[in-house]
C-alpha cells in the first residue's frame, strides 16, 4: 500500500463573509507519495484560485506567504482536485496528515464544489502527529511539526507552512516512526456510517473504537442499548456497570465495569454532530484502565452525583 502524505494551506474570510459549510477555502494542495517501503516516488504541489474568500486574509498571508497575484493565476479547485486524484492513482493508498484537520477541510471543500467524495463513510488515515506521540510512549502528547522535525533531527531544507514542504517534513517524521505504531489508525468522520452494517468497529489490541451511525436525536442515541453496552476489550466478556453512564458536560459520557480477568474497563462515548444530516452520532472507545485512572473516574462520578443532589 502506498502512503499519500497530504498537507493543505487555506484562506478564510471575515466574520461577515464566513460560510458555516466551508469556513476555510483551500488555496494550496501539497502531497508526497511513498511506496510501501516508505521511499518517496512522487510529489504534488498546486495553488488554487479562490472563489469564496477572494483575497488573502492578513492572518493567513502572514503565515503562508502566498500573494493574491499568485492565486489569481492558479487553477480552480475542481481542476486541482481532479489532478490530485490522478496523482493518488489506482493502487491502494492511505492518507497521512499532521493532525486531524486537513481531511475535514478537504472534504468540506469537495462537498461545497460538488466534486467526487473521497469516501462514502468514515475515512481511515494515519495521523502522524498522533503516531509520533505513541512512538514516544505518550499517546496523548501533541507537538508541532516543527518541533517533531527538530526532535527527529531532520534537516530543515525548506520553509515551513507551504503545503508540499510540510507534507515532505511529515513524510520524514513518518519514516522515523516504527511501522508497528501504524496500527493506531484514525478515522475522519466527515461522512458517518449510513447504517448499522456500515458502522466501524476497530480492535487496536489495547482498546476498541466503535463509530456509530446517526440517530434522530441525542436522547435516542444515549439510550440505545448498543451505545450503552460495556464489555472487556481483551476477552470481549459483557460487563455489569460499577459506574453507570454519566456525563459532566453533556457531550462526553463515561461508564466503567470490572473484568475479573483483566481489570477495570472504561468506556468513553463522544457525541458529535454530522454536518450533512445535522444529526448526532457517537464514537465509543473501550479500554482497560489502571488504578490511578480508576480513581480519577470515580472522583468524576462522585462530583457528578454531588452536583445532581444540590
Amino acid at each position: 500500500m502506498n502512503y499519500i502524505v497530504l498537507d493543505l494551506e487555506w484562506n478564510m474570510g471575515t466574520p461577515r463573509e464566513e460560510l458555516k459549510v466551508m469556513p476555510f477555502e483551500i488555496i494550496e494542495i501539497g502531497a508526497v507519495k511513498l511506496n510501501e517501503d516508505k521511499v518517496e516516488t512522487e510529489r504534488f504541489s498546486k495553488l488554487i484560485h479562490p472563489r469564496v474568500y477572494r483575497r488573502m486574509h492578513w492572518k493567513n498571508k502572514s503565515i503562508v506567504h502566498i500573494e493574491n497575484a499568485d492565486l489569481k493565476k492558479a487553477e480552480s479547485f475542481e481542476e486541482v482536485y481532479s489532478e490530485f486524484l490522478a496523482f493518488c492513482g489506482e493502487e491502494p493508498y492511505i492518507f497521512c496528515t499532521w493532525g486531524d484537520t486537513d481531511l475535514t477541510e478537504l472534504q468540506r471543500n469537495i462537498y461545497y464544489f460538488d466534486c467526487i467524495p473521497l469516501a462514502e463513510g468514515p475515512l481511515e488515515y494515519l495521523d502522524v502527529q498522533k503516531l509520533n506521540g505513541y512512538s514516544t510512549g505518550m499517546h496523548k502528547k501533541r507537538i508541532s511539526l516543527e518541533k517533531a522535525v527538530e526532535e527527529h533531527h531532520i534537516a530543515e531544507i525548506s520553509d515551513f507552512h507551504r503545503a508540499v514542504n510540510d507534507a515532505a517534513y511529515t513524510a520524514e517524521v513518518l519514516k522515523s516512526i516504527d511501522k508497528s505504531i501504524e496500527k493506531y489508525t484514525s478515522f475522519n468522520n466527515y461522512y458517518v456510517p449510513k447504517d448499522i452494517d456500515s458502522e466501524i468497529i476497530r480492535d487496536y489490541g489495547d482498546y476498541i473504537k466503535h463509530i456509530f451511525r446517526c440517530f434522530k436525536d441525542k436522547q435516542r442515541l444515549i439510550h440505545d442499548k448498543r451505545v450503552r453496552s460495556l464489555f472487556c476489550p481483551v476477552c470481549k466478556k459483557e460487563l455489569e456497570k460499577e459506574i453507570p453512564v454519566f456525563s459532566t458536560n453533556g457531550k462526553n459520557y463515561l461508564m466503567a465495569g470490572n473484568c475479573t480477568e483483566h481489570g477495570m474497563v472504561k468506556a468513553k462515548i463522544r457525541i458529535k454532530k454530522n454536518e450533512q444530516k445535522d444529526q448526532p452520532y457517537a464514537v465509543k472507545t473501550i479500554r482497560i484502565i489502571n488504578d490511578e485512572e480508576k480513581m480519577i473516574l470515580e472522583n468524576k462520578y462522585q462530583k457528578f452525583i454531588s452536583s445532581k443532589s444540590e
